[in-house]
């Protein structure tokens, strides 16, 4: 067995991640149509997050009854995954993050075949990922989005806010 390092595992599966993704909804839209692809591509990532946030969450041993825990949980993804990004700590019961770079929307802007479905992607898949994700990791937390780069402006907007009544 050819022994292998972590960061050629972390080369593996970072170059490979992306690929399957861009592959997976590509194929199925071919098998079915664009709308059909996007709805199994939803069902598909949004058990898919809660399985890896759970995770992160444990391997973090993060907190996420705080906004903090919830942020450590998504920032720890968004490196991972190359995203550019800065978090403003309000207070402990608040959050405001802006993305500036997206990485599914890098991806999909390089292929001139799939630039024109970015605003699907973003309205259909990303919006609701999240809301379901954030969700599993705290349903007290409330989260509003008012920028959208995949609509157009020129970074994505996350305002988490812990409801008082928890």
């Amino acid at each position: 067995m050819k022994e292998i390092t972590t960061d050629d595992r972390l080369f593996y599966f970072s170059r490979n991640w992306f690929t399957l993704d861009g592959l997976w909804i590509i194929e199925v839209e071919k098998a079915t149509n664009f709308d059909m692809a996007l709805a199994i591509d939803l069902a598909v990532w949004k058990e898919l997050f809660r399985i890896v946030y759970r995770r992160i969450k444990e391997y973090l041993k993060a907190d996420t009854k705080t906004i903090a825990g919830v942020i450590d949980v998504l920032a720890f993804r968004w490196s991972c995954e190359g995203w550019e990004y800065t978090i403003e700590q309000g207070s402990s019961r608040e959050a405001r993050v802006s993305i500036t770079k997206c990485p599914y929307k890098a991806m999909m802007g390089r292929n001139k075949d799939r630039t024109a479905v970015i605003p699907r992607i973003c309205k259909d898949i990303c919006i609701p990922i999240y809301e379901t994700a954030i969700a599993s990791l705290n349903p007290a937390v409330k989260m509003q989005r008012t920028k959208f780069m995949g609509l157009g402006d020129d970074v994505c907007s996350f305002e988490l806010t812990l409801d008082e009544k928890h």
